[in-house]
This record gives structure tokens, C-alpha cells and sequence, in this order.
């Protein structure tokens, strides 16, 4: 079997005397999309940061493509291939989108332009409103601009921490779009997500998380077919189509 590309071993996060995870492992294959839903609270947020070098671990072992990241910070990790797209996607609200892109684009090097013409092409609407303050656009818009400048650092892995949070219905389906779009294209999806059942229908593998521990892992299938994850995680009736 295929050395996964991250695997997280029986992590543990703190913050003083709270311990928001406990004892979670689990593995990401390269090319998949892999989910980690709950509700919130339930500890999705602390595992991505870890993993992405933002908190460090209490205990445990982060492995990315073989080697040792635990006690790595984030400028360390993204030059690996290594990327997060934040909660609250917190982009540079002042500066102009084309500003935002060119800070994405900084490990580019001589083709940091070509990279960045080529998230224009990719989000037209990007590239229409360049000059514009990026906190201009609208929620989905500005969710687009954090996936278009995490992709400049051509990652490996990229992290997304609940993409769908405050957006409509119509705009999540647009994001979830672009998430596929992202994976098809050869990057690997870690995905956090208080939409479950969204998250799953997109997903290759999921885990449940409750109360900062692992509680179901399987097939996003499988999950999703389960009746009992769906009373109490999804809600009581199935997923149509």
C-alpha cells in the first residue's frame, strides 16, 4: 500500500487545561478528498491548525510525505507544499485582489505572474476586478480569492476550514464546484466542515468528530448511508440524488 501523503497519529491539542482533541488519527491518501465533520466546537478547527502548524500539538505525531512536521510552523510547511485556506478566509480586506494574489504568489519566483494570470482565467471574476479592494467583494467571491491565493503556492495538500461558513445555498454549491475543480486537478483536499452532509457527498473518505475525539470513519458512502449518522449528524431524512 502507498505511503499516505499526511497521516496524523493519536494527536492531542490544548489550550491550558482544555483539551479540545484527543487520541485522533487518521490518513490522507494523494488525490483524495478527505473530510472532517462535526458540530461545532467538536475540535475540526484545532486538528487542521495543527496539522497546518498554526497550534502546536500536546501530543502526538503529523507525518507529510514521510517526514516528521509536528513542531513545524506554517512558513515552514507552505514552501513543502503544505497550504491552508483559514476560517473566515481572512483575506487582505484593504489591499486590492491583485495585491492579495501577489502575496500568494511570493515562493513563485520568476513565475509568480504566469501563476497569477492563471488564477484569473480560473476565477474570471478575479481577474475583472483586480484594482478593486478585495474587501469589495461578496462572501463567496472573497472565499474564491482565498482558494485562488493559497493555489499559487502550488501545494500538494491544501487545507480548507469551513469554505461554506455565512454563505447561501447557491454560493455553497459554487464553492464546493471550485473545490472539486481544485482536486481534479491533482491537489489533495483536507476538508473541515459543519456542513456534513455537503462535505461528505463531495468526499472520498470522513471522519465524525464529537467532543475533540474520532467517534465514525469510513467511506463517505458508507457514512452517508448509515441511519444512525444521519439522525445524528445529517439531520433525519436522506440525501436526494
Amino acid at each position: 500500500m502507498a505511503e499516505p501523503l499526511l497521516s496524523v497519529q493519536d494527536l492531542a491539542v490544548s489550550y491550558g487545561r482544555v483539551q479540545a482533541v484527543r487520541g485522533v488519527s487518521f490518513d490522507v491518501a494523494a488525490g483524495s478528498l478527505v473530510t472532517l465533520v462535526g458540530a461545532n466546537g467538536a475540535g475540526k478547527s484545532s486538528i487542521i491548525n495543527a496539522v497546518s502548524g498554526l497550534v502546536r500539538p500536546a501530543a502526538g505525531r503529523i507525518l507529510f510525505q514521510g517526514a516528521d512536521i509536528t513542531r513545524l510552523r506554517s512558513h515552514r510547511l507552505v514552501p513543502r507544499g503544505l497550504v491552508q485556506v483559514p476560517e473566515g478566509r481572512q483575506i487582505l480586506a484593504t489591499m486590492t485582489i491583485a495585491e492579495n494574489l501577489q502575496m500568494g504568489a511570493r515562493f513563485h519566483g520568476p513565475g509568480a505572474a504566469a501563476g497569477i494570470d492563471e488564477m484569473y482565467q480560473r476565477f474570471p471574476v478575479l481577474g475583472e476586478r483586480r484594482k478593486l479592494a478585495a474587501g469589495s467583494l461578496s462572501g463567496g467571491e472573497q472565499q474564491m480569492l482565498a482558494i485562488a491565493r493559497a493555489m499559487l503556492a502550488r501545494p500538494q495538500l491544501i487545507l480548507m476550514d469551513e469554505p461554506s461558513m455565512g454563505l447561501a445555498p447557491k454560493i455553497v454549491n459554487e464553492v464546493f464546484a471550485v473545490i472539486e475543480e481544485v482536486l481534479a486537478g491533482g491537489t489533495t483536499v483536507l476538508l473541515v466542515e459543519q456542513n456534513a452532509r455537503r462535505a461528505l457527498q463531495a468526499a472520498d473518505e470522513g471522519h465524525i468528530l464529537q467532543n475533540g475525539e474520532i467517534v465514525r470513519s469510513g467511506p463517505s458512502a458508507t457514512l452517508l448511508a448509515d441511519d444512525d449518522i444521519i439522525q445524528a449528524y445529517l439531520g433525519t431524512g436522506r440525501a436526494k440524488g
